[in-house]
């Protein structure tokens, strides 16, 4: 169902309400449907939280949640698949042709001791209530087909402005769940949204309870943020020592982190340059040995001279990997290093399978053996061959190499 929604649009040199845009709010069939059937059954339902906030800021949305009046158990007694995910709070997770749906009642919440998720909840039947208690206002609507959008705090203009804006009075925002303070800079680094002056100075109050979130979580929050349109946005939180608990003590170089390749080699440029030890700040994240590894390369390949010749390309690849060395070049090119003729030499030897590594040898440890070498010689010879071939890959034949060895290399 598509319907269209009109907002006003602030231009240069034009009045806020002089120039009206067309924004399409639509929600997939199966939201619909989930909807529709809990309106027929006589309880309201909306499509809520980052779903109605992407389509009013033109973005697609990843996923649709659904807040309603009906308690847990209703929710599941009127579909034909439920999951109960989260009934303690309210969340039941309905399938839809095989696609799981959130599904969750309105509610307030009760204390947040852990600064993290409150220690009880209670079902409401206001929608105003149960958007009153979420983190921001660009996060705090909701719509279906029938009743349109429902902005109570204002989302809807923050959205126009282009303001993270706290609902209700920010410290309780921030006090209640300290994620929120890693969400408020994911999201104006995402959303390239400016963060208004009260909720910033709350998030930077309570910068502290962040150790009270757990590591996957900063995790996840923080490789968002450092992937987003504009990674300095976290600039405050770090300006005040917010993630020293990381090792990021000093100001991280947020300039070059916009040109960088991959997640994992902006990650590690914001750890390095924020004067992090990498290993143990890694430790800490707990993440993936994937990520590690490309950190523990990076710290490899900056610790050599930087490559001019084949020979010293296929080092590398031969101590790290190609992406390694990928990553490598971007985070030089970064930082205003010319890698262009190193990458040209680079994608020729992927290109050409150019020899670099002891199993790219043309004979192995047995042809070896049948020359009369033995022990540990077999692995220091191949190693010499190794270094042979990187310089003169023409040697790499069967014929050329067991001469070379028979010549004393």
């Amino acid at each position: 169902i598509i319907t269209y929604y009109y907002i006003a649009k602030r231009q240069k040199n034009k009045p806020f309400f002089e120039r009206k845009i067309k924004i399409m709010l639509f929600l997939p069939s199966d939201t619909e449907y989930i909807i529709e059937t809990l309106q027929k059954n006589g309880y309201e339902a909306f499509a809520v939280g980052g779903c109605v906030r992407d389509m009013l800021n033109g973005d697609t949305p990843h996923d649709f949640d659904i807040t309603t009046s009906a308690e847990p158990e209703t929710v599941m007694s009127l579909f034909e698949k439920t999951v109960p995910t989260g009934i303690k709070h309210g969340t039941v997770t309905v399938i839809i042709n095989g696609v799981p749906n959130e599904v969750t009642t309105y509610r307030t919440d009760g204390e947040y001791r852990d600064h993290r998720r409150p220690d009880s909840v209670i079902f409401v039947k206001s929608l105003r209530e149960d958007l009153a208690r979420r983190d921001f206002t660009v996060n705090a609507m909701a719509y279906n087909q029938k009743d349109g959008l429902k902005d109570f705090f204002g989302g809807r203009e923050d959205i126009e402005n282009r303001i993270l804006r706290a609902v209700g009075e920010p410290g309780r925002r921030f006090y209640e769940d300290a994620l929120r303070i890693m969400r408020l800079f994911r999201f104006s680094s995402v959303l390239g949204f400016d963060i208004e002056e009260n909720t910033l100075k709350a998030a930077l109050e309570y910068a502290p309870t962040l150790k009270s979130v757990s590591a996957e979580r900063i995790y996840s929050e923080l490789l968002k943020t450092l992937c987003g349109k504009n990674p300095a946005a976290l600039k405050p939180l770090t300006d005040i020592g917010g993630l020293g608990f990381l090792g990021v003590n000093t100001s991280p170089d947020y300039g070059i982190l916009p040109f960088l390749g991959s997640a994992d080699t902006k990650l590690f440029a914001f750890l390095y340059s924020g004067g992090a030890k990498i290993s143990p700040a890694l430790d800490f994240l707990k993440v993936p040995n994937k990520t590690k590894r490309s950190a523990q390369d990076m710290l490899t390949l900056l610790n050599m001279p930087f490559p001019k010749t084949k020979p010293e390309i296929k080092e590398m690849l031969y101590l790290t990997s190609p992406s390694s060395a990928e990553n490598y070049f971007d985070y030089r090119s970064a930082y205003g290093k010319d890698c262009a003729a190193a990458r040209d030499m680079l994608t020729e030897i992927i290109k050409n399978g150019e020899p670099y590594r002891i199993s790219d040898l043309k004979i192995g440890g047995r042809d070896l053996k049948k020359c009369g070498i033995s022990g540990r010689v077999i692995g220091e010879t191949l190693e010499k061959l190794r270094r042979s071939v990187l310089k003169n890959p023409e040697l790499n034949t069967r014929s050329e190499l067991i001469k070379a060895v028979k010549n004393g290399l």
